[in-house]
């Protein structure tokens, strides 16, 4: 299983576990990755109810696990980081502005979703391998 399927995975059982934790449809379940940090651009997550963020989250609350063994967050967190880097520099704002929101496309979570903002403005749809984009 490539690196992309396996990230949409996590992201749908994250979707899904969120959702059934706070007895909510996937459909009302969001994640949202920005960054605090204009240099290292190290990602962080928010868990959003109905687009309205919740709370911020780890990376090991999205595996929904205590200890990521397979360090998974070590590989996919530089990819994040680049990717934040290259939207911020594709529109022309600072790596802060760049918000990629996930989501459940419908409440089977078929598909995982993700639209890149700058600010609260709408850009563009990117997919996994745009995510991971030069591995």
């Amino acid at each position: 299983m490539s690196i992309h399927s396996q990230t949409k995975n996590i992201m749908a059982n994250a979707i899904k576990n969120f959702a059934k934790d706070n007895s909510l449809d996937t459909k009302e379940v969001q994640f949202l990755i920005s960054t605090d940090d204009n240099n290292s651009c190290t990602p962080k997550y928010q868990f959003l109810i109905k687009h309205k963020p919740q709370r911020q989250v780890s990376f090991n609350e999205i595996l929904n696990v205590k200890v990521d063994f397979l360090g998974r967050e070590m590989i996919a967190s530089p990819f994040i980081a680049n990717t934040i880097r290259r939207l911020s520099k594709e529109n022309e704002c600072s790596t802060l502005d760049v918000n990629v929101l996930i989501y459940a496309k419908n409440s089977n979570v078929d598909d995982v979703l993700m639209y890149v903002f700058n600010k609260n403005k709408g850009v563009k749809f990117i997919d996994f391998e745009y995510l991971f984009e030069g591995m």
